[in-house]
């Protein structure tokens, strides 16, 4: 075996330790998927494909065919198991974004000189809205952020045990920024994780897979969200014998 053969061997072997995870004390984090991340005609792909025409397209694709879907399906089971769903968001409060961290800001930069355009967008912009077709439930809770990771810019750790929440399943955009950042924020917070693999993407598969791995070696554990709904229901099962 090469050198990363051997580390996914490691990860494989890791991985089969019991799960801690308690469907009863569980949420499902929901990340940025706002319109501007679902549809390619805000100034996020626009920038993009100015770039580098095509570098968008395979993400646009999974993100409909894949993502989408399947945080419906996870959707629909925390809601029949009564759980909270938090939904994030990232943009400025401001016109200007002078409040984003530097990073932010260097792409709204760029947006600005390939497009005309911010790149990330204000929280009462159309296109910051979470996307309708994961559309939040009333009572569902929102969450603005001007972070990658929640932790950093919202009160969602005092929300979580205040909800007597210790396990949790994360999803949405993009693996390898705003949804590992939260899933090892919140594990380095004591919860257990899971990343729900067929629930988020990136700009490309290789980029992905990387981050899931990363995340998988250290963190937590990375689940498709099948699994997760066996989860729910092993422990249904077992709460009922």
């Amino acid at each position: 075996m090469n050198e990363h053969e051997k580390i996914l061997e490691v990860i494989r072997l890791k991985d089969q330790a019991p799960l801690t995870f308690n469907p009863a004390c569980s949420a499902l984090l929901v990340i940025d998927v706002q319109r501007y991340f679902v549809s390619p005609e805000y100034p996020f792909a626009q920038v993009l494909e100015r770039l580098v025409a095509g570098t968008t397209e395979g993400y646009f694709k999974r993100v409909r065919d894949q993502v989408l879907p399947n945080i419906n399906k996870l959707l629909g089971l925390f809601r029949a198991h009564n759980r909270p769903v938090i939904f994030t968001g990232t943009g400025s409060y401001s016109d200007n974004g002078a409040e984003l961290p530097q990073w932010l800001k260097d792409f709204d930069q760029l947006g600005q000189m390939v497009v005309g355009k911010r790149v990330w967008p204000q929280v009462d912009d159309p296109s910051w809205q979470i996307d309708e077709s994961v559309a939040p439930r009333q009572g569902e809770l929102v969450l603005h952020k001007t972070s990658s990771g929640p932790l950093n810019s919202t009160k969602l750790d005092q929300l979580l045990h205040n909800l007597d929440v210790n396990s949790l399943v994360v999803t949405g955009l993009t693996t390898d920024v705003c949804v590992t950042q939260t899933a090892r924020e919140t594990a380095d917070r004591g919860f257990h994780v899971i990343v729900a693999d067929d629930c988020c993407t990136t700009l490309s598969e290789e980029m992905h897979n990387a981050a899931l791995t990363a995340f998988g070696l250290a963190f937590g554990r990375v689940r498709k969200s099948d699994d997760i709904v066996r989860l729910f229901s092993t422990a249904t099962s077992a709460s009922a014998g």
